[in-house]
């Protein structure tokens, strides 16, 4: 482990990576050799790029997000949220008695708004204005931070190298999945080079299935959040769904399930899974 260190570049003999070579603060280069290298080194990911690694599923940041911490503000439970045609925003308590608020619009506003962020923040509070009233007489203790994630999976190996976390695949952040998903991508990398290192499968069968499960793990998460982070009405099937959903603790358990990450939209938005929550608001008039 070096602490406070910095990787340059990466060593690459006949077209396979070797190590890496970097400095550590206030001393001189260090070259280290692997036999697998990882790049855990998010979207703008130095392995990645050096490699060209392979994307897919692309789509261009859709949604910009605005977040500072707040101390003196009340909150009504643990979390609260309020999202509407083309503004949401969120808060939730944090370490230090702050609680951490988060406001966002379309990218497409970008331009728009950007002369004026923490006016066009202000204005998203509006739409809840109990929760405006209880902030406007709190205190703001940082700088607004703003941030947009581009959309993306890259393959995560290749000739003795392999991604995990924001360097292999990421999306919106409005479902904050990111760090869920870097866990899974790491046990799941890990378990594959155990494989293929002590010679139980080949590196390139034991990678290939690192990437098959992560892809079907990750895509049904992947296309929701992009689909939420447009911040539009939802669509007249998925209005009529969530109306179902209302009072129907099964499901709306089910669909706070999935915005948690523990249980896969493609599970709750499954034709059958629909059926049944339709049909049981059906029945209750």
């Amino acid at each position: 482990m070096r602490q406070a260190f910095s990787v340059d570049k990466l060593i690459i003999d006949a077209g396979r990576v070797t190590g890496i070579r970097g400095r550590s603060q206030g001393g001189g280069s260090i070259t280290e050799h692997a036999r697998v290298v990882i790049g855990a080194d998010g979207g703008n990911s130095l392995v990645a790029t050096t490699v060209e690694a392979e994307q897919c599923h692309e789509r261009p940041p859709l949604c910009c997000g605005y977040y500072s911490y707040w101390s003196g503000l009340p909150m009504n439970g643990r979390f609260e949220a309020c999202v509407r045609p083309h503004r949401a925003f969120a808060a939730w308590p944090t370490n230090d008695d702050l609680i951490l608020v988060i406001a966002g619009w379309p990218t497409a506003e970008f331009k728009v708004n950007k002369d004026d962020i923490e006016g066009n923040v202000l204005k998203t509070f509006e739409l809840a204005p109990s929760f405006a009233g209880r902030i406007h007489a709190a205190r703001r203790e940082v700088r607004l931070l703003g941030s947009t994630v581009p959309n993306y999976f890259r393959k995560p190996y290749g000739a003795s190298w392999a991604l995990v976390g924001d360097a292999g695949y990421d999306k919106e952040f409005i479902t904050a999945q990111g760090i869920q998903d870097a866990f899974r991508d790491a046990e799941l990398c890990a378990a594959a080079l155990a494989q293929a290192l002590s010679g139980e499968r080949g590196f390139d069968a034991a990678m290939g299935e690192y990437q098959a499960t992560r892809d079907a793990q990750s895509l049904p998460m992947y296309e929701f959040s992009c689909d939420f982070a447009r911040l539009e009405p939802p669509p007249p099937e998925l209005q009529q769904l969530l109306l179902a959903v209302h009072g129907n603790q099964e499901a709306m358990d089910g669909f706070a399930r999935v915005n948690a990450g523990v249980m896969s939209p493609a599970d709750f938005f499954d034709e059958a899974n629909v059926a049944r929550i339709i049909a049981a608001a059906a029945a209750r008039g």
